[in-house]
């Protein structure tokens, strides 16, 4: 009992540190600018130049914004997604009945997760919290179909399909990074619903409409990802607050993600090679690695609790299921932005929630096959492994370690940059 109360006070302490912390800096009485000014620039590339890349997002903005400009709205517009996803992720937490609350704060405190996005405002701010919130509505239209599948079964798979054509569809005129983000982990989620109900035919062409359209629209953004003169058009449509706000000294030239438009892919590959010959690499490989890990422990703690529950013994412990190799090869299909771009940060992190959504949907799923692991001589060594780290206390320390003490930037390193900001909090606590 004494156990469970202390969970619960640290999960609703980190929700509430994190909630406040992002409403206090994106809320408060600052300047306009409340996050960097890269991410702040391609929420702002809108169709004023022509159809363009990420340009659907900005069109939006421009339609609601007022004589403040669009940057006030984003800024209202981001805490508001950054909520929003924080509230889908505890549904999709609660309907896989997981019932497992220091998980769950394991969960929330893995670098990249929605503690650390409050605490450095970062992640968040970007467009892939959109992929978050789209793949977590999925989430529960899944697990909402595994609870009412008898009465309301092809409603929900119909509802699934439905979402997942259109919403995907529209992240990709948002940032066509979709396709290599969340398209490929929605693709295994829709393929463990069909595997479910092979029967239900509208689902097939529904999975079948989805696979073709995003590389279709990917191919229709890259055919029209700007140019240097697109670029100027779009910044010159910004008000000139926002252009005050993001380039003071300049606001008349394009600048940031707006001018990096006309970007080749051979530009972006560039990036890469710098961070190889900066060395920085490792730190990003740390991260990924220890990121995994942790998201593996949590597959593994699931798969227990459930095996127990069935009555089977420890021996028996992950033999006839593949939940912690599902787990990382969710990761890993939707970690292929690294082979694009070197803003590393950005999809380790997007990775890792996008994962930690499908492994608590497909935990308790029936759409997710059994198999016999000893089968393979790599499962045969797999099983001790998992059955140990099932029940390491020396493990959960470390993992605790690594969530509280680093802090996975979004994109470029700078010393101080890989650790929490502990000491700041404690200068602002003292100051006041």
């Amino acid at each position: 009992m004494t156990r469970n109360y202390w969970q619960a006070f640290f999960l609703i302490a980190i929700l509430e540190f994190s909630v406040f912390l992002a409403g206090f800096w994106m809320l408060g009485d600052y300047e306009a600018k409340r996050f960097n000014v890269w991410p702040i620039s391609e929420w702002l590339i809108n169709y004023q130049g022509g159809f363009v890349r990420r340009g659907l997002m900005g069109e939006i903005l421009r339609y609601f914004s007022d004589a403040r400009g669009s940057i006030v709205l984003l800024n209202s517009l981001v805490l508001t997604f950054f909520y929003l996803y924080i509230v889908i992720f505890l549904a999709v937490y609660y309907f896989a009945n997981i019932r497992q609350i220091g998980l769950l704060i394991i969960a929330l405190l893995i670098p990249g997760g929605i503690l650390h996005m409050s605490v450095g405002a970062i992640f968040y701010p970007r467009k892939e919290i959109l992929f978050l919130i789209h793949f977590g509505i999925l989430c529960l239209i899944y697990l909402m179909h595994d609870r009412f599948r008898v009465k309301k079964g092809r409603l929900s798979l119909d509802l699934f399909g439905i979402t997942a054509v259109l919403g995907g569809g529209l992240l990709t005129l948002v940032h066509e990074a979709y396709l290599f983000m969340a398209y490929p982990i929605t693709v295994l989620l829709f393929v463990n619903l069909h595997k479910a109900n092979r029967t239900y035919y509208p689902l097939k062409l529904q999975l079948f409409f989805y696979v073709l359209l995003i590389p279709v629209l990917f191919g229709l953004c890259s055919a029209y990802r700007g140019d240097p003169q697109i670029a100027q058009r779009i910044w010159d449509s910004y008000t000139l607050i926002d252009r005050l706000v993001l380039a003071p000294a300049a606001p008349y030239t394009a600048a940031y993600a707006t001018a990096g438009l006309g970007w080749t892919l051979q530009q972006h590959l560039s990036t890469i090679y710098g961070v190889f010959m900066t060395g920085t690499w490792i730190y990003w490989l740390f991260f990924a690695v220890a990121n995994a890990f942790v998201l593996v422990y949590i597959a593994i703690q699931i798969e227990k609790k459930q095996v127990i529950e069935q009555g089977n013994s420890e021996s028996n412990y992950f033999k006839n299921s593949p939940l912690p190799l599902q787990t990382i090869g969710a990761f890993i299909i939707s970690s292929s932005m690294v082979m694009i771009a070197s803003d590393y940060g950005r999809w380790i992190a997007c990775a890792t929630n996008l994962t930690l959504l499908f492994l608590f949907t497909v935990s308790h799923s029936s759409g997710l096959l059994n198999f016999d692991l000893g089968r393979w001589k790599l499962g045969n060594r797999l099983i001790p492994i998992f059955n140990w780290a099932s029940g390491s206390v020396v493990l959960l320390i470390l993992i605790l370690s690594y969530e509280l003490i680093f802090q996975m930037p979004e994109c470029c390193i700078s010393g101080g940059d890989l650790f929490m900001p502990y000491a700041k909090f404690l200068e602002l606590y003292h100051s006041n």
